[in-house]
């Protein structure tokens, strides 16, 4: 090994020596921590007018789940609807007729967020009892 080449290694080795010494000189904190899973919606400002085409507004959709992993919002719903959708920012989504569950957001990653929601169903239909779940994919704290 040349004269140029061994200062070289040296100087690389002093070097990474001294750029290590002040991180193991001083103190060390590992922050760990746990939060709990919080996955909710809630629903605000609807109104109780039916429009003649079926349309119920049933206002502002207010989704927050922090998992990881994402969540699902589902429309409980009696069974028997037909030709019953909703509609989410816009977004059609059919009611499932032969179930009493209708996925209505499919997220994969947490998420705060607001939604305009309408209810569409046939214009005989007079009250529709609804909820709406939210359901946390991963696990939970």
């Amino acid at each position: 090994m040349n004269t140029n080449r061994a200062k070289g290694v040296a100087i690389s080795v002093v070097t990474l020596m001294l750029m290590a010494q002040p991180a193991a000189a001083g103190p060390v904190i590992n922050i760990m921590g746990r939060v709990a899973t919080v996955c909710r919606v809630s629903l605000a400002g609807g109104s109780p007018q039916v429009a003649e085409n079926g349309e119920r507004d049933l206002g502002r959709l207010t989704e927050l789940c922090n998992n990881v992993d994402g969540y699902r919002l589902v429309l409980l719903h009696p069974a028997g609807l037909e030709d019953a959708a909703v509609m989410v920012d816009g977004e059609r989504i059919e009611i499932s007729s032969d179930s009493t569950r209708t996925v209505i957001v499919d997220s994969n990653h947490a998420d705060y967020r607001d939604r305009n929601l309408t209810l569409l169903v046939a214009d005989n239909t007079l009250a529709v009892p609804i909820n709406i779940e939210a359901q946390p994919k991963g696990m939970i704290f």
